[in-house]
C-alpha cells in the first residue's frame, strides 16, 4: 500500500474507557434472539380480538441495550474494531442490531464512512468490516422498527429514534448510497487489496453484494437446517458464518489425519454453489442493480490490471496474481460470478439436471458464460487470449495462452482457475483450451497427470467434457497411461528401481492417480460411446496386470504339482481380480466371522466411485464386472459394504438402482436374506434393504416382506426399522394379501410418478442414445 499516492482515513486509537464499557456489556446474540422471538409470540396472542385487555409484552432488553451500546460508541466503532476483544464485542453488536433492525443498517455503514480501507488492511478491523457488509445488506430476520403492536406508535421505532436521532439527522444517506460509497473508498486502493491477505476477503465480499450472489456448502452438512428463510440463514444459514473473531478453545484437540489428496476426493467435499441474496428491499429496486452493474465492470477493470483497450496483453502481472495465495481465489470468485450473472441472463429452455452428490463425488453443475460477455472478456485476460486466431482441427497458434496454461497448472492456486474456466466455459471454447493446453497430446497429457497439482486440471477436464467427440480423444490419449499401470501403483508397491519414476532431485516420485481413474470412467459413462468404454476397461484390465507382484505373475503349483500357465499382460486381469485393487478389500477367507454395526470398512473413495460408473455401461461391459463382484464377496463381505456409507451409496446403489438392478438383486437377496433385520436396524444399512425390495420380483418380495415380519420386535425399535416396515408393507403382509397387494400398487404408482418428474433414464453411451432416439420417435 505504501506505492499508492492516495491517502486513507486512519482512526484514532480508541479511548481506554470506550473500551471498558464495550468489554463489559453483557451482550449475547442467542439471548437477544430468544427474547425477540418471545415478545413476537406473546405480543401476537396478546393483541389477538379475544385478549384485547391483556398487558403489551415488554420490548425486548438486549435489543434495547444493542442500540444504546451502538449510539454511545458511534464516533469511535473503526477506532475499537482494531483491537481484539472490542472488535467482537461490536461484531455481535452489529448482528443483532441489523438483524433486528432496518435503520440501524444505516447507522454501522455511516459508522466506519472514511475508514473503510485501512479497516480492510487490518487483522481484526477486516472481520468488522465483512460483518458489516454482510449484515446490513441481509434481509432482516423481523423488523421492530416497523412492527405492528397496535398502539399510537410503534414501541421499536420509539426506541430507534432514542437511540439513533441525532445519528441519523447527520447522516441521510440510504444504504444503498451508503454500499456505493464503500466502492468509492475501495476503486483507489483495489490492485493492492487484492493480494492483501485481510483486504483480498473484504474485496470478495463487496463484489459479491454487487453481483447479489453469495457462495454456500453445496452439500449440507448432517443434522443442519435448511436454508430457508431469514431466521434460518441468521441462526445457521450463510449469515451465521459471519461470527469472525471469536476466542479458540485452550483445549489441546487431536491432530486430524489428512486424507489422501491423490484420489481427488478433497476438492468436491469443499465445493461451493452460487445463490441469489436475499437482500433488503433497498437493494433489489431497478436503480441500485444498474448502479452495482457498472460499479461492478469498474471494479472486474480494475482489478484485471488492462487498459481500456482490447489488444491482448502480453503476460504479466495478472498472470502472477492468479498464483498469488490472496489474489488467486479472488480472480477465481470474479470469473464465477460473471459466469453466474450471465448465465442467469441466459433465456435457455434448456437445462441440465443438477445431480449433485457428496459420496459419488459429483459436483453441482456451474453456470456457464455466453461468449462476447463479460466472463469471457475476463477469462481472455488472464489467459492471454487472442480472439481473432482462430484454433482449427488440432493446430495451436496461440502465442502466449498455451504456456500460461501449462504454467497455470502447475501453481496450487492457478490451477484452480483453470478448473473454474474448464467448468464454466462454453463448449466451442472447452476444446480449443484442450488443444492450445496440449490436452490430447499424449506425452503432454502423461506429464499433467504425473504432476502433484496439474493432475487435478486433468480431473476437472474429464469432468467437464461437454460432448463424444471429446471424449473420444481423451479415451485414445489415457489408455496407454493407463495400460502401463503407473495410474494403479499402490502406494506399498513400487516395482523395482528401474520401473519407478524419479522427479528432479532423484527422489522416487508418487504417481498413484486413481482420481484421473475414476474421472476417466465416469466421463465414458455420461459422454462416451461403448467402444469409448471398452477400451478404457480393457485398458484397466491390463493396468492392474502389469502391476502384480512376482509371486502373482509367476507360474503357480497346483495342489497335483503341475504348473499353471503365465497371467497374459495382453489380456489383463478379470473384472473378479481387478475389484479388490479398485476397492481396497479383499474378500474374507471365513464367511462365518462375527460383524458388529461398530466396524468399519477403509474402502478406496476413488476406486469405489469407478466401480459404480462401470455399473452403468452398456450390458455387454458391465456384465463381467456385476457377477465378479457378487462372485468374490460372500455374505460378510456384503453386509459391511452396505452399512459403509460409502460403499452403500457407491456400490450397492451402482447395482440396485443401475440397469443391472434385475440381475444383482437376486444374487443379493439370496447372500442378504439372513442379515435382513439386522440391516433393517442399521442407519446405514437400512437404506439398502428398502431399494432390494424396490428391485426384486414379485414372488422375492412376499418372502421378504415374511422374513421381516418375524423381526417386528427389534424393528420397531427405531426409525430406520419402522421405515423399512413401511416401505417392504411388513405390517400390511400379516394383514392378508389382498391389504399387502395394495400397499405395493400404492408404491408402485409413486415410484413412476417420481420418475415421470425427474425423467430418470438407466444406461449409459449408446443405450442411452438408443432410449433418447425411440422416445423421439414415440413423440413423432
Amino acid at each position: 500500500m505504501d506505492g499508492n499516492s492516495q491517502e486513507y482515513g486512519r482512526p484514532r486509537r480508541p479511548n481506554a474507557e470506550t473500551v471498558s464499557y464495550l468489554n463489559g456489556l453483557p451482550i449475547d446474540e442467542r439471548l437477544a434472539t430468544e427474547q425477540v422471538r418471545s415478545y413476537v409470540d406473546s405480543f401476537l396472542k396478546n393483541n389477538d380480538a379475544d385478549n384485547t385487555s391483556s398487558e403489551p409484552a415488554e420490548f425486548p432488553a438486549l435489543v434495547n441495550a444493542t442500540h444504546v451500546a451502538l449510539s454511545s460508541v458511534f464516533n469511535e466503532i473503526a477506532s475499537l474494531a482494531c483491537e481484539e476483544i472490542p472488535a467482537q464485542q461490536i461484531e455481535t453488536l452489529v448482528r443483532i442490531a441489523c438483524r433486528y433492525s432496518a435503520t440501524a443498517k444505516r447507522v454501522v455503514f455511516a459508522s466506519l464512512s472514511g475508514y473503510w480501507v485501512f479497516l480492510s488492511t487490518h487483522r481484526f478491523g477486516s472481520h468488522v468490516a465483512q460483518t458489516v457488509l454482510r449484515c446490513a445488506v441481509a434481509e432482516c430476520e423481523v423488523n421492530l422498527d416497523e412492527f405492528d403492536d397496535k398502539q399510537d406508535e410503534c414501541e421499536g421505532k420509539m426506541v430507534i429514534d432514542d437511540s439513533y436521532g441525532n445519528i441519523l439527522q447527520e447522516n441521510t444517506s440510504s444504504v444503498p448510497d451508503l454500499i456505493l460509497q464503500v466502492f468509492e473508498e475501495l476503486k483507489p486502493f483495489a490492485k493492492d487489496l487484492t493480494v492483501h491477505v485481510c483486504g483480498t476477503h473484504v474485496l470478495r465480499t463487496a463484489l459479491c453484494i454487487l453481483a447479489g450472489v453469495e457462495f454456500v456448502d453445496a452439500f449440507e452438512q448432517p443434522n443442519s437446517n435448511k436454508q430457508d428463510g431469514a431466521a434460518n440463514e441468521w441462526e445457521s444459514g450463510v449469515l451465521a458464518a459471519t461470527r469472525r473473531g471469536k476466542l479458540k478453545d485452550k483445549k489441546k484437540k487431536k491432530k486430524k489425519r489428512k486424507p489422501d489428496s491423490d484420489d481427488g476426493s478433497s476438492s468436491e467435499n469443499k465445493a461451493t454453489v452460487m445463490k441469489r441474496m436475499n437482500m433488503i428491499a433497498d437493494c433489489q429496486t431497478t436503480d441500485f442493480q444498474n448502479n452495482a452493474d457498472v460499479v461492478l465492470k469498474e471494479m472486474v477493470q480494475i482489478l484485471s490490471l488492462s487498459d481500456s483497450t482490447k489488444n491482448v496483453q502480453s503476460p504479466g502481472e495478472l498472470q502472477q496474481r492468479t498464483c498469488h495465495p490472496s489474489g488467486g481465489p479472488l480472480l477465481v470468485q470474479i470469473v464465477r460470478l460473471l459466469s453466474y450473472r450471465d448465465g442467469s441472463n441466459q433465456k435457455s429452455k434448456k437445462q441440465d439436471k443438477d445431480s449433485a452428490d457428496r459420496r459419488l463425488g459429483i459436483l453441482p453443475n456451474e453456470p456457464k458464460y455466453s461468449s462476447k460477455s463479460d466472463a469471457e472478456a475476463f477469462v481472455h485476460k488472464l489467459l492471454c487470449w487472442d480472439a481473432n486466431i482462430p484454433v482449427e482441427g488440432d493446430d495451436a497458434k496461440q502465442p502466449h495462452a498455451g504456456d500460461i496454461i501449462y504454467g497455470l497448472s502447475g501453481e496450487p492456486r492457478g490451477s484452480i482457475i483453470l478448473e473454474t474456466i474448464f467448468r464454466s466455459c462454453p463448449d466451442e471454447f472447452h476444446n480449443e483450451l484442450c488443444i492450445v493446453g496440449g490436452f490430447y497430446d499424449e506425452a503432454t497429457l502423461k506429464e499433467y497427470i504425473y504432476h502433484g497439482v496439474s493432475n487435478f486440471v486433468v480431473q476437472a477436464l474429464l469432468n467437464s467434457v461437454r460432448n463424444r467427440n471429446q471424449a473420444n480423444k481423451m479415451v485414445k490419449c489415457l489408455c496407454p497411461i493407463i495400460e502401463d499401470g503407473s495410474l494403479l501403483q499402490p502406494k506399498k508397491h513400487r516395482g523395482s528401481p528401474d520401473e519407478q519414476v524419479l522427479d528432479d532431485s532423484g527422489d522416487k516420485k508418487n504417481i498413484q492417480r486413481m482420481g484421473i481413474v475414476w474421472r476417466a470412467v465416469e466421463m465414458c459413462s455420461n459422454h462416451g460411446s461403448s467402444q469409448d468404454q471398452e477400451q478404457l476397461i480393457h485398458a484397466l484390465m491390463r493396468g492392474f496386470a502389469s502391476i502384480s507382484t512376482a509371486d502373482d505373475e509367476a507360474a503357480k503349483t497346483d495342489s497335483d504339482g503341475k504348473r499353471q500357465k503365465k497371467r497374459s499382460k495382453s489380456k489383463g486381469l478379470s473384472a473378479k481380480d481387478c475389484i479388490p485393487h479398485l476397492l481396497g478389500l479383499k474378500a474374507s477367507s471365513d464367511d462365518n466371522e462375527a460383524y458388529s454395526s461398530g466396524e468399519r470398512l477403509t474402502l478406496n473413495a476413488a476406486g469405489a466411485r469407478t466401480i459404480y460408473h462401470i455399473f452403468q455401461f452398456t450390458e455387454r461391459l458391465r456384465s463381467d464386472w456385476v457377477n465378479g463382484f457378487l462372485n468374490l464377496y460372500g455374505t460378510n463381505d456384503l453386509v459391511k459394504i452396505a452399512n459403509d456409507g460409502l460403499g452403500s451409496r457407491c456400490i450397492m446403489d451402482g447395482l440396485l438402482d443401475g440397469p443391472a438392478k434385475e440381475l444383482a438383486s437376486k444374487s443379493l437377496y439370496s447372500k442378504l436374506f439372513s442379515r435382513l433385520p439386522f440391516l433393517s436396524a442399521e442407519r446405514v444399512g437400512h437404506h439398502v434393504v428398502m431399494k432390494l425390495f424396490r428391485a426384486l420380483p414379485y414372488d422375492d418380495k412376499a418372502a421378504m416382506s415374511a422374513e421381516l415380519s418375524h423381526s417386528l420386535n427389534r424393528l420397531g425399535s427405531n426409525a430406520m426399522g419402522r421405515s423399512v416396515m413401511a416401505s417392504c408393507a411388513v405390517k400390511e403382509y400379516l394383514e392378508g394379501e389382498n391389504a399387502w397387494k395394495e400397499a405395493l400398487a400404492k408404491q408402485r404408482i409413486n415410484e413412476e410418478w417420481l420418475k415421470d418428474i425427474l425423467g430418470e433414464d438407466g444406461g449409459s453411451g449408446d443405450e442411452a442414445d438408443g432410449k433418447k432416439s425411440r422416445k423421439k420417435r414415440r413423440k413423432d
